[in-house]
């Protein structure tokens, strides 16, 4: 009777070392490195491959700070950091749209009442506009009580323009009342909604007039 081959660990591991060795020099060499000592990556356009590969990174040699001083993962907040990149708020951000109704022939001026270096997020736009949409003004003033710190009628004009939308970002550059002038260009009454997220103190409507006549004004 005849006797079957037994395969042994070290015959197991000779097969294995040398198909890696055939699979290195045939195939990984020409893919990867352009390298074709056999001319099987050519034969088989495997080293076109290499030609594709991406580079590989450089390095710099440079590090990415985290801080200015040793991080301590046991404090309550990080003191040492590059000034405006981040600000830090008590309270989490506030997210609201408004609809502001403007009559025919009408002006509104709507104001977000914000400490200095916060941040507002926003977007408005005239609802089924058919025309030109309004003419808008967007601006900032400090308050009355702020007033003598800053030069006599002082406002602050961020983006002036007519159109039906806009969206951007905004960050105060003093505090006080920051928000936009509105006139009707449309023929007809119209909705503008204005979607705001950020922080503020509160909001409200501080004029308003139709056609010339003054309806309502706030003092601030």
């Amino acid at each position: 009777m005849k006797e079957e081959k037994s395969w042994t660990t070290p015959t197991k591991l000779g097969v294995a070392a040398a198909g890696a060795a055939v699979l290195l020099i045939a195939v990984i060499l020409p893919a990867e490195y352009g390298i074709d000592p056999t001319g099987f990556g050519r034969l088989t356009s495997i080293s076109a491959l290499s030609e594709n590969a991406p580079a590989p990174a450089r390095d710099f040699g440079q590090t990415m700070v985290f801080n200015i001083e040793e991080y301590d993962p046991t404090a309550e907040q990080i003191e040492q950091s590059i000034r405006g990149l981040i600000h830090l708020e008590e309270k989490p951000f506030l997210t609201e749209t408004i609809d502001l109704k403007i009559e025919d022939f009408g002006e509104i001026e709507h104001k977000f009442i914000m400490p200095a270096d916060t941040t507002l997020l926003y977007s408005w736009e005239v609802l089924d506009a058919k025309g030109d949409g309004v003419f808008f003004e967007f601006h900032g003033h400090p308050s009355s009580a702020d007033a003598p710190n800053y030069p006599e009628g002082f406002e602050q004009a961020y983006s002036k323009g007519e159109g039906t939308t806009q969206s951007g970002s905004f960050t105060t550059p003093f505090p006080g009342y920051h928000g936009w002038y509105l006139m009707n260009l449309e023929e007809g009454p119209i909705t503008v909604r204005l979607q705001v997220s950020g922080y503020w103190q509160e909001h409200k409507e501080m004029y308003r007039a139709v056609d010339g006549k003054v309806l309502k004004v706030v003092e601030f």
